[in-house]
């Protein structure tokens, strides 16, 4: 048999996951960016536990996609163990870069709360556990579809409709443009 590691000093891996202390004084960034988006945008889930931490070490996927964040709703076992209702991981290399802006964490930030909701019974009422604690659950996105689909299909669904016009009418806002009419009577812009 040969030697088993003998004489080497095998090197200790690092946790993948860093949670952010939630009671720093001062507070933490991420912790001041969430509250200040949770209080303009997300009031259905202001009593929600929400803990931070940053993934590291993410890599891009097969078709080149990195995940900036991701929201977890605790179980009701973990519920019992700690005092989250969710977790939003932060992609640790992408949040602490220069080009990650604060408008960037900002929207990564908006984005991951959208998922967090409160759930419903059928009467539209929310949710409550043996405990009497409120429930909650993960959204979904609104629309997912490939680019190829749109470049051969336009806009073919409603949803699809929906989300074209907020981006058209975003980009207006925010960058120079002509008019839609005017831009499509000079051939620079095309809707289907």
């Amino acid at each position: 048999m040969g030697k088993r590691g003998f004489g080497k000093t095998k090197k200790k891996k690092l946790p993948p996951f860093e949670l952010i202390d939630h009671e720093a004084k001062p507070q933490l960034e991420p912790y001041k960016l969430m509250a200040e988006i949770r209080k303009a945008h997300h009031p259905d889930i202001k009593d929600a536990k929400i803990c931070l931490a940053y993934q590291k070490g993410l890599k891009a996927d097969v078709d080149g996609h990195v995940t900036l964040g991701k929201c977890i709703k605790a179980s009701d076992l973990q519920r019992e163990l700690v005092a989250w209702d969710f977790v939003i991981l932060l992609n640790f290399e992408m949040w602490t870069s220069t080009g990650f802006t604060k408008e960037k964490k900002m929207a990564l930030l908006d984005h991951e709360l959208c998922h967090a909701d409160v759930a419903l019974d059928k009467d539209g009422e929310p949710k409550v556990d043996a405990a009497g604690r409120k429930t909650y659950r993960i959204r979904k996105h609104d629309y997912q579809e490939f680019h190829a689909i749109i470049e051969r299909h336009g806009l073919w669904d409603r949803d699809l409709k929906r989300l074209g016009d907020t981006i058209i009418k975003q980009a207006q806002a925010t960058l120079t443009f002509p008019p839609p009419v005017e831009a499509a009577a000079s051939g620079q812009v095309t809707v289907q």
